[in-house]
């Protein structure tokens, strides 16, 4: 009785178990261990579940899937592992149509954020897909409702070293501190930073600054690094707007690659009434 009641509730469809696919890979959670479901498959044993899954058609999915499914869960991945250590045969669930990729990873990582036990690196790995598809940092804060340097913490999390990203994911750092080792400029000297951080949580005290930058000369012409110059697009795209100035400069940081600068090359070129041939190395 209860299992039905949500799906009166909700308007959902009850679908076969056996016919959803769970991915690790698109689930910022990354794997899902039984163990840690097993107080959540208690409640809903007693209680129902309270909410319904989300899936998309399986025909809608852009990325390699495993033959066998109709749907891809993209919100709900601990409930459904729970309700499979239940014994459930079918789940209700929402049908979600005509989702892009992003879209997809943006509605999973919106409903884990809403529930705020991610740690900062889970939200760091799902905010990596959304930054290699090309989305810029103040529209990727604008659709998870999120301030552009939250977003930016993340992404210079990513760019960190990985003995360093797990101890943030352990809450040793928080996102100053982050920010912080992020500006300095060799590893040795991050590493060095982390130490001083952890020495004084052990002693209670509170941490020395760490990282701080020398005043900039802007009329100095150097190497800029890559976080410069996705600020640098951004701070264009909000003055005079997108254009193959932001596309070059993401094309330098690495979010964009050769073949798709071109494709724009050529369209601007063409529109000036020119032949723009791409080069064959590059």
């Amino acid at each position: 009785m209860i299992e039905e009641k949500v799906e009166d509730d909700y308007k959902t469809e009850r679908l076969q178990i056996s016919k959803i696919y769970s991915d690790d890979n698109f689930n910022c959670r990354g794997a899902i261990s039984p163990i840690s479901v097993a107080d959540l498959a208690s409640s809903i044993k007693e209680k129902g579940l309270q909410f319904p899954i989300a899936v998309q058609p399986a025909a809608e999915v852009k990325t390699d899937m495993p033959a066998g499914f109709d749907y891809r869960i993209i919100a709900g991945h601990r409930r459904f592992k729970a309700v499979k250590i239940l014994g459930w045969d079918t789940v209700p669930a929402m049908i979600k149509v005509g989702l892009t990729e992003v879209e997809a990873r943006i509605l999973n990582l919106s409903e884990n954020l809403n529930r705020l036990d991610l740690n900062i690196l889970q939200e760091a790995l799902a905010l990596k897909h959304l930054q290699e598809a090309g989305l810029p940092r103040e529209i990727v804060a604008k659709a998870l409702n999120k301030s552009s340097g939250w977003v930016q913490v993340r992404f210079n999390l990513l760019t960190l070293p990985p003995e360093i990203q797990q101890e943030a994911a352990a809450g040793i750092l928080n996102q100053f501190q982050i920010k912080q080792i992020y500006s300095l400029d060799t590893a040795e000297d991050m590493y060095a930073a982390v130490r001083k951080i952890k020495e004084a949580k052990l002693r209670g005290e509170k941490p020395d600054p760490v990282g701080k930058k020398k005043a900039k000369i802007a009329t100095i012409a150097k190497e800029r690094k890559k976080h410069e110059m996705t600020e640098m697009s951004e701070l264009m795209a909000k003055s005079i707007g997108y254009g193959l100035w932001t596309r070059v400069l993401a094309w330098s940081a690495g979010h964009i690659s050769s073949a798709d600068l071109f494709g724009d090359i050529k369209k601007m070129a063409e529109a000036k009434g020119k032949t723009f041939t791409p080069p064959l190395e590059f």
